[in-house]
């Protein structure tokens, strides 16, 4: 799938320098992709092009990081599988969980919008998102990702999205793609957005345009705006690639924009340490998926601290709490200790079952996820007293099987905690809390217009979509929220863009 991503930038950005496009994007990542799309959809027939300008090599950005689904509220999928959801309960979940700050009109068309953007993926791409999970902060199963294929292998959800998005777009005759462009300035003509500026192998270049989306992503990789918004989590690890420093907001606010909510970067409680650099920055993402799939979390004593499908503010709080001290701190043996809290993640052989050998695998394969056969060699790798280690995975199994509620307050427990077979192999990793989303950005309405910090009214030809906005999260994100929001108002912003395109 990579190489997908990287022939598809190859074949679109060869034979094409026009200083002129209907439309440019700015971003590569889904939201960008999807845009695209939906922007050549609703021109067919017209001559209007479309020019995508990503910074980096290839397209794909964090989306294609993204491991443990897309929400859809309502889906064929769920129906199929017997899943009751509604659209109301989706957008409870999501306002819920952005703790009172989160817009609640963008909310509504974000779950209005959220079956039509599964089955639009299922659909136009041939994309079997067929496997659903409950994840923290959900009060169903509405989850989408892909099985394992039939040898084994894995289908990493975000990856195989932008591929399919990226190799459709490649096809395309109107479209272009300029990779290694860096754009510096939004171009105005009067108050109207009128094209960009940009950098490219040492040349500047200017492209027209009637209409300008940014999709350029959020600023957890670092940088001035992370610096100036929330520097108390410059010290910690991050899951973004060193791309994502807020480009956007820098050529939005240049021309006028409001950004909201800039202060709330979310902190993703399960960033991956590996034995061999413990200490490396960049984390490998320990999905949301295998808590869905029925992980646990442990102190370094073997106590649980937590319901582990609370929403993620919450998860990762309760970690900072009961794991940041030496005695409590979940490391490698042997390895360094960098000194931030950090917990123990297991999975039964259950709850491998359920969330899947071939991601399970990959994860074994990177040194990130580790086995144990049986009780006793998994006390032995954790280092802690198997007493304590039985203890506690015996107590939730007591719980789940009188159908209760524990004491944190879980109530859906997906698979036990215990192996029925004694001989039964444990997976374990170490996790720890790590910068992961940044739910401040551009502030935009549901018809993915930006928004002028002075009147709060669109700036004409200006529209964005994806992580590069603010609003719509609050305080904290919901999880398979971002690949939802990517495709619905990644849309929205192509239909708005072609609109303006054939005036």
């Amino acid at each position: 799938m990579h190489s997908i991503i990287k022939q598809a930038t190859k074949a679109a950005s060869s034979s094409h320098t026009a200083a002129q496009a209907g439309i440019v994007i700015v971003g590569g990542g889904l939201a960008g992709l999807a845009a695209a799309v939906e922007a050549l959809r609703r021109t067919q027939g017209s001559g209007v092009t479309v020019a995508l300008l990503e910074k980096e090599a290839r397209t794909g950005g964090n989306s294609a990081k993204a491991s443990s689904g897309i929400n859809g509220a309502g889906t064929q999928t769920q129906r199929k599988l017997g899943i009751n959801d509604t659209v109301a309960a989706l957008e409870a979940d999501t306002l819920r969980s952005a703790r009172g700050e989160g817009s609640s009109v963008l909310a509504e068309r974000l779950a209005q919008d959220s079956a039509g953007a599964v089955e639009w993926l299922q659909t136009q791409f041939a994309l079997d998102l067929d496997v659903v999970a409950q994840l923290g902060g959900h009060s169903v199963a509405r989850t989408h990702r892909r099985p394992d294929t039939p040898d084994g292998r894995p289908q990493p959800v975000g990856w195989g999205i932008v591929s399919a998005l990226a190799k459709h777009l490649a096809d395309e005759p109107r479209f272009r793609l300029v990779a290694g462009a860096r754009v510096t300035t939004l171009e105005l003509d009067g108050a109207r957005i009128s094209g960009v500026t940009y950098e490219q192998d040492g040349a500047t270049r200017q492209l027209d345009a009637r209409a300008v989306v940014l999709a350029t992503g959020g600023f957890g990789g670092g940088g001035e705006w992370l610096k100036r918004y929330a520097p108390q989590l410059e010290a910690l690890p991050a899951t973004n690639g060193a791309f994502a420093t807020g480009d956007g907001l820098q050529l939005a606010t240049a021309v006028g924009a409001a950004l909201v909510g800039m202060e709330r970067v979310q902190v993703h409680p399960t960033g991956f340490v590996r034995a061999s650099e413990p200490a490396a920055h960049t984390k490998f993402l320990a999905a949301e998926a295998l808590r869905g799939a029925g992980a646990l979390l442990l102190d370094a004593r073997g106590r649980r601290f937590v319901d582990e499908l609370a929403t993620r503010d919450v998860v990762t709080s309760a970690i900072n709490d009961a794991c940041g001290s030496p005695d409590t701190r979940a490391t490698h043996a042997g390895a360094e200790d960098p000194g931030l809290p950090a917990a123990f993640l297991l999975l039964s052989q259950a709850a491998a079952d359920a969330f899947g050998h071939g991601a399970l695998g990959f994860y074994e394969k990177m040194g990130l996820v580790h086995s144990a056969a049986g009780l006793d060699a998994l006390a032995a790798a954790l280092r802690m007293p198997r007493a304590a280690l039985e203890h506690s995975l015996r107590a939730h199994d007591e719980v789940r099987n009188a159908n209760s509620v524990d004491g944190f307050g879980k109530r859906v427990f997906p698979q036990p905690a215990l192996n029925a077979d004694a001989a039964a192999p444990y997976f374990w990793a170490v996790v720890t809390p790590s910068i992961h989303y940044t739910m401040g950005g551009l502030r935009f309405d549901e018809h993915a217009h930006v928004l002028r910090a002075t009147d709060g009214a669109p700036i004409p030809g200006l529209l964005a979509a994806g992580e590069v906005t603010g609003g719509l999260h609050g305080a904290n994100r919901l999880a398979g929220n971002s690949l939802l929001e990517c495709v619905v108002f990644g849309r929205e912003a192509g239909r708005q863009a072609a609109m303006l395109a054939l005036v």
